[in-house]
């Protein structure tokens, strides 16, 4: 299924990458022993979440780090933070004004203690904050503003209270907010606080959001009262992964009949044709006027006029340019750079993160090798 409205028989050029492209060939980093889901950065330190029980620094010293495991984005190397998760972490917001690191996922204890899929943790030491809310479901995905955490995912209840996939929190006193009570009809995958703080974007499975089947997959909340923002008027027909959102445009990661990159100006209306791959788009990042996309597609349709393959998925149909679970486009026009790194895993990449003061783009997932090297499910390109 495509998006509504949109015209797919659009011509996709290669242009040379910018000098804002970070390099294709990763930097020596830290590694880990299973997938890694999520990443966040905050100043030059980026936290991981995953599935992985150990890591292995640049001296090769495998080191116990359950679930949860933080690096320096200049040197790649490991740090001390360690809080420890027993089961999955599949999302990771920062509140650095008030040194705090909001954990999410399938857990029901972290650092020990008993907290139901969702956590807070000192950002500096990691010890387990007094924090503590339970949901009954997986949460997928957080997001800090100046003054609340959202959360979505595939929880029905939080603290015993009807939250239907999305909720959110008071940053101040911690409470579960009351009057924020939008509903997804499918799990949500994806939030992302507009750069204003005027609009919260959600992305993800549901076909409806608050009844609305005008805003299915992809839509925009107001940060206070929860209801939709009708000013913004994307459309789309297919599932969100991710999302990414700049003061002039909102980027998201989806499936359909393969994978898409959709770019949407504020009020809807697309910035650029959609971008088109062979396999879904999973994760989004924007850095110094370049969109990059992870996911588990191994071509870019060139021409937008591909023909549904066998085995489910798009098959491009014409001109394509190789590009193994990572490439990047203009974040203006859409072309597609020759940033090309090359990982392997037939999952690919999960999620990708921009840290703006080191220059760097992280992106963790199921790859072992990228770039020609070994690199076990986390790199970090700068």
């Amino acid at each position: 299924m495509l998006a509504a409205g949109l015209a797919i028989a659009w011509l996709v050029v290669v242009v040379p990458a910018a000098q804002a492209s970070v390099a294709a060939r990763p930097r020596a980093s830290v590694t880990f022993d299973g997938h890694v889901q999520v990443t966040a950065s905050s100043g030059t330190t980026v936290f991981v979440g995953g599935e992985f029980t150990h890591a292995t620094d640049l001296a090769g010293r495998v080191v116990a780090r359950s679930r949860l495991a933080a690096l320096d984005a200049r040197s790649g190397d490991l740090l001390p933070w360690d809080p420890r998760a027993n089961k999955a972490v599949d999302a990771i917001a920062v509140d650095a004004a008030r040194g705090t690191v909001y954990v999410g996922g399938d857990f029901s204890t972290v650092g020990g203690s008993a907290r139901h899929r969702l956590a807070a943790v000192n950002a500096a030491s990691g010890a387990v904050a007094a924090w503590n809310h339970q949901a009954d479901g997986r949460v997928r995905t957080l997001e800090v503003s100046a003054s609340r955490l959202y959360a979505g995912g595939q929880f029905a209840a939080v603290d015993g209270v009807s939250r239907t996939r999305l909720a959110a929190f008071s940053l101040a006193d911690g409470r579960l907010d009351q009057a924020w009570t939008p509903a997804a009809s499918d799990t949500v995958y994806t939030v992302k606080v507009s750069p204003a703080g005027d609009r919260v974007y959600v992305g993800g499975r549901f076909e409806t959001l608050d009844g609305s089947t005008q805003h299915g997959f992809a839509g925009a909340l107001d940060p206070v009262g929860g209801g939709i923002v009708s000013g913004f008027a994307g459309r789309i027909r297919y599932q969100v992964t991710a999302l990414a959102v700049t003061s002039d445009a909102v980027y998201a990661a989806g499936d359909g009949s393969g994978g898409h990159l959709v770019a949407w100006r504020p009020d809807g209306s697309l910035k650029f044709p959609t971008v088109q791959t062979d396999g879904g788009a999973q994760a989004v990042a924007v850095l110094d006027g370049e969109v990059y996309v992870g996911g588990h597609q191994d071509n870019v349709c060139l021409t937008g006029n591909g023909t549904q393959g066998t085995g489910g998925g798009f098959t491009c149909n014409g001109a394509r340019a190789t590009r193994h679970k990572l490439f990047s486009v203009n974040a203006t026009t859409g072309a597609v750079t020759s940033w090309d790194p090359d990982a392997n895993s037939p999952l690919g990449v999960f999620t990708l993160t921009a840290t703006p003061t080191t220059g760097t783009v992280t992106a963790g997932g199921d790859f072992t090798r990228v770039g020609g090297r070994s690199q076990r499910y986390l790199a970090v390109f700068g």
